[in-house]
């Protein structure tokens, strides 16, 4: 999944289920490093996981609580998330509706990314 994250700048695996990730974060000119304690929950392999975390930098916070499934359909297997992010700090003082649509943007390119991983 680590490949499928943006401007990713580094990755550390502390144990199977935590890790901690630091990445190029923000929108428009307001960007910086976040550093991110990430730990995996719920995990019921290979058909659910459940990912939680909390990242700072530039003065701001995130929050993200997201959840993954995988269940055979038509021949395939389907792909289907959950995300929850909370901000705060001074990228989120840019706005609710900006940022809304750009973590969706966000969120829906990284799955993608997922999906083609597991197809290869």
């Amino acid at each position: 999944m680590g490949k499928c994250l943006p401007d990713l700048r580094s990755l550390e695996i502390g144990s199977n289920s935590q890790f901690t990730a630091t990445a190029r974060v923000g929108v428009g000119f307001v960007k910086g490093d976040f550093k991110f304690q990430l730990a995996v929950l719920d995990q019921e392999a290979p058909t659910h996981a459940r990912l939680k975390g909390t990242g700072s930098g530039v003065g701001s916070s995130v929050n993200l609580d997201t959840s993954v499934d995988l269940v055979e359909a038509d021949g395939g297997t389907r792909l289907t998330y959950k995300a929850s992010i909370q901000v705060g700090g001074s990228i989120a003082s840019l706005g609710q509706r900006v940022l809304s649509g750009t973590i969706e943007k966000t969120i829906a390119q990284v799955f993608e990314c997922v999906k083609k991983q597991l197809e290869t």
